[in-house]
């Protein structure tokens, strides 16, 4: 049992959570390790299911950047993985809280939409007030929806909205969207198979997702809390409040609830109350540099996809990135969160990339003072980009932003 007057700093608290997150060492189940004799290998997109497994949840907005979230955290998967996890109804997309899109193992979104609905469904009533949306344009569309995707069929958005044209439904243009979430909010529609190359397409919930767990009150409070924590690190009540968009009293009772069943445990982190796993407090902390972290297969450097859980995980992120550099990251404050280049942990710059004929073109723009990354240090992370994406991927320029 871990010593609940366990203490850290704020290097501890980077070294836990790169672990907890996957970048720092391989989540259970997402490596391409060797097995016991007679026992089969995970296949790249079971690899990929492990990664949504420990994580539970993943930003799922930018369709591009969350493959790349799942993929970086499987090393040797592709692109063509990422999306076999999803037309096999390993993951889905769909919006298990807060009104915001993510990345989830199928099996998880029911129970997570059960524990949290209460929280956003109420004012979509009100929301459809404003779009003149009515109730029974509601149900009408609902009913054809249902009928168009009944006997294991896919529809992209667009082929919905000839589905709900065809039944001489009227749609406004603003209705399309909002529908689309209620039926995906409600559990009726998830975001599955991405059969055309573009994003997931639309199926119903109940014919794709082949065996969805059943969890419902602290029980269910507890499970949010533990997972949530197992693929994070330390983290504190408020994160996941904010994480569920649950209130912090609700939050504090499924923390209270995973520690009473010894899944959490408290640890002090510059005199603030953080929670984790007993496994990972009692496991190694340290950040690595050098040939040691080179020994431990621990990359230095990482490029990250814009939105990833290693930003958007966490109410507070100082620890990582420095306060002055976030509307870098975040222009003008719009929640639009670009992708990162992170050095042990915490974020250096940005990167950008720009196809060309031959090869894909990364550059990137470092904070002043974020040390002394070059091209060198990147290209390795580069090419790693390049063979998930199946492209030719070359550094450009490695600049300092003023």
């Amino acid at each position: 049992m871990t010593d609940p007057a366990l203490s850290a700093g704020t290097a501890a608290l980077i070294g836990w959570r790169m672990r907890s997150l996957g970048l720092w060492a391989a989540l259970p189940g997402a490596a391409a390790t060797e097995q016991p004799d007679g026992a089969e290998q995970p296949d790249g997109a079971e690899r990929v299911h492990a990664v949504a497994q420990g994580l539970l949840a993943l930003q799922g907005q930018d369709w591009h950047a969350s493959r790349w979230a799942l993929g970086l955290r499987a090393p040797g998967t592709s692109d063509t993985d990422v999306r076999e996890a999803f037309a096999r109804g390993l993951v889905v997309r769909s919006w298990p809280m807060r009104g915001t899109i993510h990345v989830v193992p199928a099996e998880d979104i029911g129970w997570m939409q059960q524990a949290t609905n209460h929280r956003v469904l109420p004012g979509a009533a009100k929301r459809r007030a404003v779009l003149g949306l009515d109730d029974e344009s509601l149900a009408r569309m609902t009913d054809v929806a249902v009928a168009a995707l009944t006997g294991g069929r896919s529809l992209s958005r667009d082929e919905l909205a000839e589905a709900w044209a065809e039944a001489g439904i009227e749609v406004q243009s603003a209705w399309r969207y909002h529908v689309v979430w209620w039926l995906c909010q409600n559990g009726l529609l998830v975001q599955g198979p991405s059969t055309d190359g573009g994003e997931p397409r639309l199926v119903l919930a109940e014919e794709w997702i082949r065996a969805p767990r059943a969890l419902d009150g602290d029980e269910a409070l507890a499970e949010l809390a533990a997972r949530f924590a197992r693929g994070r690190g330390p983290v504190q009540d408020r994160d996941f409040a904010w994480w569920t968009g649950l209130p912090v009293t609700v939050a504090r009772r499924g923390i209270a609830a995973a520690a009473s069943e010894r899944r959490l445990a408290p640890v002090e982190v510059d005199d603030a109350r953080y929670w984790a796993e007993p496994a990972l407090l009692d496991g190694p902390s340290t950040i690595l540099t050098g040939d040691t972290a080179a020994a431990a297969g621990v990359p230095e450097v990482l490029l990250l996809p814009g939105f990833d859980e290693h930003l958007l995980g966490y109410t507070e992120r100082s620890s990582v990135l420095a306060p002055e550099h976030f509307e870098r990251i975040v222009p003008g404050r719009n929640g639009m969160f670009r992708a990162t280049v992170v050095e042990r942990g915490r974020v250096r710059g940005i990167w950008l990339r720009t196809p060309r004929a031959k090869a894909t073109r990364i550059d990137a723009e470092l904070f002043p003072g974020g040390g002394r990354l070059g091209a060198r240090a990147l290209r390795p992370h580069a090419a790693a980009w390049g063979a998930f994406q199946g492209v030719t991927a070359e550094i450009g320029s490695v600049g300092t932003v003023r």
